[in-house]
């Protein structure tokens, strides 16, 4: 089935599978064991399979280099002890803190701000940012819970957050101590509900941290897996939150993922380079025949199978291919290419196919080409006259007819080689792939 120059995979491709031109020869390889490998001849080297070759060699290069970094990062991280393993490897730093109820918590990123003009007056303080305004806070403490406040003037109000005031490295074993949702209580002092403009402050200059060296901790623990830990300094020239997170689980598509984008280069490359070609293998002891590329996977694989050598047809064939263009001032231009030849076609289980077109050379039917093909099969040629008579078929008309696929945006020059272009290097892939076919 074919969407348009889509083929779905495992489905019939396209008719006809080759189509050899008057300038292309057929390379017919018979092996011992009953098959024959056909593909479109390449006479000698060019500088255009040059190309194809080292950019097969660069899309190889994406594609199984992507894939051999992707499958050693895999072995090498799945493969390690507990021991071993840092859990804090996908983080930005090693730097971690370790609690009894969630186990480790990795340090995420640091925010960082420098101050200037420190003042402070008793629960008050404020200072210039780095951007040239002021910042102001209040702030009191209950226990070991401070309530610290910013101070908005312009709507006159409170924006206050309950947190743990904490000394040194004496912290507390568990995260949920300074849990937002269970540990901290909310309760705060009624002064919040106050407007600032009602309370007189007189601002000093100051050398001293409002909190010293001690640090003010919130945990955000509402999921598991998920929790995370602000912790916060303040001083006379900084302001520093530090923010701690569960590690990070990496599971395969995690580690594979960086590599997606290589594979996907090289894998257009390949596609899209035209440095692969469609072979036709016949398996006369199998009754079989297989489409599939040089370079390929399954999905480029078709078989036909129960195949009957004995009645493969060949059928006279013409169509005319109509070829427009438009020049850039808006003119378009529609030229006519004609084409006629030789249809072989196979019988199998579910049918007929057609193989190969053969176009005509020089308006004649090329019988050196028909005739090698059926000897190395070890079957007697059509074109002799005796065991499979060839059809005739009329010229069909122009909307029924079957044309190979994506000919109609090939140029007429190409459909129409000069005389010398028989000796020039010819172009291996089948121009009748289509996407899925070149998978």
């Amino acid at each position: 089935m074919q969407f348009g120059d889509f083929l779905i995979p495992f489905t019939k491709p396209s008719s006809p599978v080759l189509w050899i031109r008057p300038y292309q020869n057929l390379s017919i390889e018979a092996k011992g064991d009953g098959k024959v490998t056909t593909k479109i001849a390449v006479k000698s080297p060019s500088i255009d399979l040059i190309r194809r070759s080292l950019l097969l060699a660069l899309g190889l290069s994406f594609l199984l280099g992507s894939m051999g970094f992707a499958v050693f990062n895999v072995l090498a991280i799945t493969g390690e002890s507990e021991e071993d393993k840092d859990p804090c490897e996908f983080s930005s730093s090693s730097e971690s803190i370790e609690f009894d109820d969630v186990g480790i918590l990795c340090l995420d990123y640091q925010d960082r701000w420098s101050m200037s003009s420190f003042e402070d007056d008793e629960g008050h303080f404020r200072y210039q940012n780095e951007w040239g305004g002021f910042e102001e806070h209040r702030w009191s403490q209950t226990g070991d819970v401070v309530t610290l406040c910013d101070v908005d003037q312009e709507y006159d109000t409170y924006y206050c957050l309950n947190l743990i005031r904490v000394q040194g490295t004496s912290m507390d074993r568990n995260l949920s101590h300074y849990s937002f949702y269970d540990g901290v209580s909310q309760n705060m002092p009624s002064w919040v509900e106050e407007k600032p403009s009602s309370v007189s402050v007189n601002y000093q200059s100051s050398t001293d941290a409002p909190f010293g060296n001690d640090r003010l901790l919130l945990a955000w623990d509402d999921e598991p897996g998920w929790e995370s830990l602000e912790v916060r300094g303040y001083g006379v020239s900084s302001k520093n939150i530090d923010h701690y997170m569960a590690p990070l689980e990496r599971g395969i598509i995690e580690i594979v993922f960086p590599y997606m984008l290589p594979m996907l280069i090289g894998f257009c490359i390949l596609a899209f380079t035209r440095a692969r070609f469609t072979l036709i293998e016949f398996d006369s002891r199998q009754s079989q025949i297989q489409r599939r590329l040089n370079i390929g996977t399954p999905l480029s694989k078709f078989d036909w199978v129960n195949v009957d050598f004995q009645k493969f047809t060949l059928e006279e064939h013409n169509f005319t291919i109509t070829h427009r263009s438009s020049s850039e001032d808006g003119s378009s231009r529609t030229t006519y290419s004609h084409h006629e030849g030789l249809n072989l076609s196979c019988v199998y289980e579910g049918g007929t196919h057609v193989l190969f077109f053969i176009e005509n050379k020089n308006k004649t039917i090329r019988k050196d080409l028909v005739d090698s093909l059926f000897s190395a099969l070890d079957l007697e040629s059509p074109l002799d006259g005796s065991i499979m008579p060839m059809a005739h078929s009329s010229p069909p008309p122009l909307e029924g007819q079957i044309r190979p696929p994506l000919v109609s945006s090939t140029p007429e020059e190409e459909t129409k080689p000069l005389a010398n272009e028989a000796d020039s290097e010819v172009d291996s892939t089948n121009e009748t792939g289509t996407f899925w076919d070149q998978v």
